[in-house]
């Protein structure tokens, strides 16, 4: 009996990593048909039956599983008071920390950390200057920041910038002084800021800061203190208990 149950799992198995792979083909086929040179980076089940979060060059998309329809835009789950498509970016956006290394960070954190949030980060952006005016606060939280330079491009000068801190011998201290307003002598040497930025725009980050969870949740851009420490304990009371 066992062996046919074991049988018949890896049987069920094979036919579902099948389905899987011709729902891939057929999404990509037909994407490629309206937009020949996309990167499709991943696909997954939408909450909207018959439909697939795609994405592609770092934006997701809704696509029917036969890939008749595509919807760009954004949809909304008006019960949950949820955008649908900001939830398809979760996957590309676990995956894409994943790709990034403590070494490629900078990082405040308290002791013993209760919560860990990466954030995008530009020494030009004033809401990331807010944000890491407080960054005591979010630490006596227990909340761990790490964050990852991310110079964008509406800010001339910030890549330059971005590089000069971390060529600094002590990247927080030069951090923390320039987001004060201290123009730091500016500095060369091997950097990730290139390496991460690809990563990031792969992520759909756009704008900064940019707040994400280890699995990928977007929890807004800036965030107070006391209201960044809710969402985060919201988000571990919908995590299953195995998983916390």
């Amino acid at each position: 009996m066992l062996k046919f149950l074991t049988s018949a799992a890896l049987v069920f198995g094979a036919i579902a990593a099948h389905a899987a792979d011709n729902t891939t083909q057929t999404l990509t086929d037909a994407l490629h048909k309206v937009a020949p040179q996309a990167k499709l980076q991943s696909i997954s089940e939408s909450k909207i039956p018959g439909f697939y979060n795609v994405v592609t060059d770092g934006h997701v998309i809704l696509m029917s599983g036969d890939g008749k329809y595509l919807i760009e835009g954004h949809a909304y789950d008006i019960d949950a008071h949820a955008d649908l498509m900001h939830e398809g970016m979760t996957g590309a956006r676990k995956e894409g920390l994943a790709k990034i290394p403590q070494e490629k960070k900078l990082i405040f954190a308290p002791p013993n950390p209760k919560y860990t949030v990466t954030v995008f980060t530009d020494v030009d952006c004033p809401y990331c200057r807010e944000f890491h005016k407080q960054i005591a606060e979010y630490n006596k939280l227990g909340i761990a920041v790490e964050y990852v330079l991310y110079p964008l491009s509406i800010h001339p000068g910030a890549d330059k910038k971005a590089q000069t801190v971390w060529c600094e011998k002590d990247r927080n201290t030069a951090y923390t002084n320039a987001m004060n307003g201290q123009t730091l002598p500016q500095k060369t040497c091997s950097n990730p800021i290139a390496e991460v930025g690809s990563i990031a725009a792969s992520m759909g980050i756009d704008g900064t800061p940019a707040i994400l969870t280890s699995d990928g949740v977007q929890l807004g851009g800036y965030v107070a203190p006391a209201q960044l420490a809710q969402q985060l304990e919201n988000q571990q009371k919908k995590k299953p208990a195995a998983a916390q």
